[in-house]
Order: structure tokens, then C-alpha cells, then sequence
């Protein structure tokens, strides 16, 4: 991001709220719409939670490796993630037992929880309460980020820590630039004499940045491809940073040397040292642990490696994981191109049964008794809202052109849009999927939500376009919520939902 693109912004002002009536304020309280789309999103997750009844999917894994951290303390065997999401499961099944409920109710949570914060953070960004309802709602009616609530698996959760260390880096944005001057240092419109109220380069950051960095260093503690979001939020602060020394100072680099310091204690010393703390379970048992097993044998008792030694080998373990990844490139069927992700190309089924006579037809596993009627279909499908995702595409042209006038605000929701997903396109390896998309829905609502409060400057058509919007992707959400949520249909409207070959 360029060091100006925050000069898009007229003056501190800006920063402050539109006011206690926003846009449909005297129709309802502010808590309501929050209240309301938090309330709708778990519904929808939490509705059937136990549909499936049995594992699919990833969830083989995942639930083994967190009931495993419930008896022991540490996964069994080779953990190829780390365990904090896996942590988060297990305390689903330590409240509600070792059963579907148990296992995916964290991911529904933190599903619902994701819809709250991107309406936070569109509150945020856009000061109007009826564009951030509508971002809250697109996530809420996706269909990628339902069906990855609903399953215990581990994206969702990158996405609920992705939106919120956005939000909390926009709330350290607005203290930071709260008292700036309305021009910059040295301009024309700077005081005569070139003098400006303050010639030192901004105090530090406020109390937010911090902890976006814990919310940071939890979300690669889930899933390594955390680092994005990472990246994002430094490319983010960098780029905030510079344009206000330059608004204070007139030297975009000014104060660089205390600048860098503090940006790598922030997304470097911060993140890391949550990422190690998240391994605790893995240091208080590393007798159970495959290097300490490989060590101490059967005389876990006496095994004597202390703290210098569990470091290694946990160091060692890293280092593998990160071959494992590098080096994957295994066969699937739904394994698919990131550059057919943003059209929803090759989505991916989780679960599929239909019966064939008395037996059934599974994606994978093994067969069982048939859990569908004859004739009839059941499929759990990782579908994005087509209207929400294929709304979007333009909307990334809208986005485009507003970051080459350097607009902020599309600079942020652009930056880590792209800093999620171009990454993926340099990846050597086949064995990708459309889920690993989560982390980006929210900015994806954010993108149409962002379109719209810009076309609310079109006379009389923008104002209808939030409604249009919602309206199409609530409509696609219940045409598609069948094979989104495992309802059982008969083949041909199955079929009628199936609309490419490619999403079978």
C-alpha cells in the first residue's frame, strides 16, 4: 500500500461517527441490528448441528486430535496444525460431549461470532449502519462461511480472527489519526511559516494494535495460513503510519528507526510469543509427545530432558511440519485452481449420500446402512452465495479503481482481500481448496457493502442498491441452504441446484 493512501481522507473529523442516528436510525435502537444479525447467524449455525451424525470430511482428524488433547494433554502421532482450534473443539465436547454437537458447536460460535465483528468492523469503516448490516448480513447468508461453521474443521476460525484483528487495527487507525492536522506538513494549505501544530512524529500506538497482534498470533496458532492475515495487518499499519507522519511531519520516514522497532515487537515478538504459549500442552507433556516418547521410551516417569532439549525437538517438530506442507501434493477430487475460486469453480463436498438399493453411496468412508430414502439425496456442499460472490466481481473493479485514487478505506478492504487470497496463486503444490477462501467472505461482504455506499451517490438507484443486494443473497441462500446444511431432497432438486458439473 502507498504511504498516501490515507491522505484520501479530508480531515480528522471524518474519523468521528456519522452520529447517534445514522441511516434507519429513528426505525430502530443501534444494539438492534447487531443484536438481530448475531441472533439470525447462530440460528442458522447452530440449527441441525448435529447433521451429519457422524464424522466427514476433515473432522476425522480433527476430533480424534481433540479428544486426544483432552485425555493427554497432546495430539497423538504427527499434529500437522497447531492445536489452539483443536483446543476450542475440545472444550465443545468437554460442555457437550463427544458427539456432532460437541465437536462443531466452537466453529459455530466463532462462525456467528465472525458476523458480529465484520458488522463491527463496517461500522467502523463506513459509518453507517445500514451498509454495516449489510455486511454482517452477507456473511451471515454465505454459504462457504456456513458451511464451515458447521463443521470442525479449522478455517472458520481463522476467519473470526481475521475480522477482528481488522476491526481492532481500524479502531487503532481512528485514535491514531483522531488529533492529526487537516493538511499536511509543508503543503500549501500548512499554516504560514510552515509551521504545524505538531512537528514530532505521532506518539505510539494505542492499546488496540496490541492486541490485534495477540488476535494475530492465535489465528496462526490455529492455522499457519494465518501468516496472511498477518501480512495484511503489517502492510496495513505501515502504510497508516507513514501517511500520518507525513500529515504530521511532512517526512513520510520520519522517526523510522523507533517506527521499525515498534513494528517488529508488535507482528513479529507479540504473535510469536502467542504462537509458542499455544504449544503449552505440547511442553507440560512432552513425555506423551512423539519426540519425548522417541526419548524417554515406556519410562515417561524418568524422563529426564529438560527445558533445552523439549525446545529442540519441538523446534525439529516445526520443521516438519512445514516440510509436510511444502512437500504435499496429494490426489483429490475436489482439489481445484485459486484462480477459479472468486466464480465459485470447484467447490468442495463434504458429505454426500444416496442410496442405491439397500446400501449407500458416500463422498468417503466407508459404507454403512442407508441414513437417506430411496431416490433421495443428501449433500453437505462448501458453496459460496453465488449471488454474494458473483455481486462481488464488479464491486473488485469499483474497488480497483478507488485504490488507484488512493482512497483508504478500499485500501484496507482491498489489502487484505488480496493479501488472503494471491499468495494461493503462487502455490506449487495441487492439493488446494476452495475453503481456504474462509478468511476472505468477510471482505467480500465488505467489498459489496463498500460498493454500495459508494453507489448511494447515484441518484435514486443507489439508495434501492443495499436492498437489492440483500435480497439476492438471502433468496440464493434458501434455494441453495439444502445442500449447504445436509437437508435431505429428492435427486432432481438436487439436481436443479447442481448447476455446473463441476460443483458435483
Amino acid at each position: 500500500m502507498p504511504s498516501e493512501v490515507a491522505e484520501a481522507d479530508t480531515a480528522a473529523g471524518e474519523h468521528r461517527p456519522a452520529g447517534p442516528r445514522a441511516r434507519w436510525g429513528p426505525i430502530a435502537p443501534a444494539w438492534l441490528w447487531p443484536a438481530g444479525l448475531t441472533a439470525a447467524a447462530g440460528a442458522l449455525r447452530l440449527y441441525r448441528l448435529g447433521v451429519p451424525d457422524q464424522r466427514h470430511f476433515d473432522e476425522a482428524h480433527y476430533v480424534d486430535d481433540a479428544i486426544a488433547l483432552l485425555s493427554r494433554g497432546v495430539e497423538e502421532g504427527f499434529a500437522v496444525h497447531p492445536p489452539l482450534a483443536k483446543w476450542l473443539i475440545a472444550a465443545g465436547m468437554g460442555v457437550w460431549g463427544q458427539n456432532p454437537v460437541g465437536w462443531r458447536v466452537a466453529v459455530a460460535l466463532a462462525g456467528t461470532a465472525t458476523v458480529l465483528i465484520t458488522y463491527l468492523a463496517a461500522m467502523r469503516l463506513l459509518r453507517r449502519r445500514s451498509l454495516a448490516a449489510l455486511a454482517g448480513l452477507l456473511v451471515a447468508v454465505d454459504g462457504l462461511a456456513l458451511t464451515m461453521s458447521r463443521i470442525a474443521m479449522l478455517d472458520g476460525f481463522v476467519a473470526l480472527g481475521t475480522i477482528t484483528a481488522f476491526w481492532l487495527l481500524l479502531i487503532d487507525r481512528d485514535r491514531m489519526w483522531a488529533h492529526a492536522p487537516p493538511t499536511a506538513a509543508g503543503s500549501a494549505d500548512a499554516p504560514a511559516g510552515g509551521e504545524t501544530p505538531r512537528q514530532r512524529p505521532p506518539p505510539g500506538a494505542s492499546g488496540w494494535r496490541w492486541v490485534a497482534a495477540v488476535v494475530l498470533g492465535a489465528t496462526l496458532a490455529v492455522k499457519w495460513s494465518g501468516v496472511l492475515a498477518l501480512g495484511a495487518a503489517g502492510l496495513f499499519v505501515v502504510a497508516s503510519e507513514l501517511a500520518l507522519r507525513r500529515r504530521v511531519t511532512g517526512h513520510a520516514l520520519a522517526g523510522w528507526p523507533r517506527l521499525a522497532g515498534h513494528l517488529a515487537l508488535v507482528f513479529v515478538a507479540v504473535p510469536a510469543v502467542v504462537y509458542v504459549a499455544s504449544y503449552t500442552g505440547w511442553f507440560a507433556n512432552y513425555e506423551q509427545t512423539r519426540p519425548g516418547q522417541d526419548r524417554c521410551g515406556q519410562a515417561a516417569l524418568d524422563c529426564d530432558a529438560g527445558a533445552r532439549q523439549r525446545l529442540a525437538d519441538w523446534a525439529s517438530e516445526q520443521l516438519e511440519v512445514w516440510r509436510f506442507h511444502a512437500d504435499l501434493d496429494a490426489e483429490h477430487p475436489y482439489t481445484s485452481s485459486p484462480l477459479g475460486w472468486p466464480v465459485l469453480q470447484r467447490p468442495v463436498t463434504h458429505e454426500f449420500q444416496q442410496c442405491l438399493g439397500e446400501r449407500s453411496q458416500q463422498a468417503a468412508g466407508p459404507r454403512r446402512s442407508c441414513p437417506v430414502a430411496p431416490g433421495n439425496v443428501r449433500h453437505v456442499i462448501g458453496l459460496g452465495n453465488p449471488a454474494v460472490w458473483w455481486l462481488a466481481l464488479p464491486g473488485y473493479a469499483l474497488l480497483a479503481v478507488r485504490m488507484w485514487r488512493r482512497d483508504w478505506r478500499a485500501w484496507a478492504i482491498g489489502g487484505f482481500w488480496l493479501a488472503q487470497y494471491l499468495p494461493w496463486l503462487a502455490q506449487e503444490r495441487a492439493t488446494l481448496f476452495l475453503y481456504y477462501m474462509t478468511p476472505v467472505v468477510p471482505f467480500i461482504a465488505l467489498t459489496l457493502a463498500y460498493g454500495a455506499w459508494r453507489g448511494l451517490a447515484l441518484p435514486r438507484v443507489g439508495r434501492w442498491l443495499p436492498v437489492v443486494i440483500a435480497v439476492a443473497a438471502v433468496a440464493a441462500l434458501v434455494y441453495w441452504y439444502p445442500v449447504l446444511a445436509g437437508v435431505e431432497l429428492s435427486e432432481q432438486a438436487w439436481r436443479q441446484r447442481m448447476w455446473f458439473t463441476s460443483w458435483i
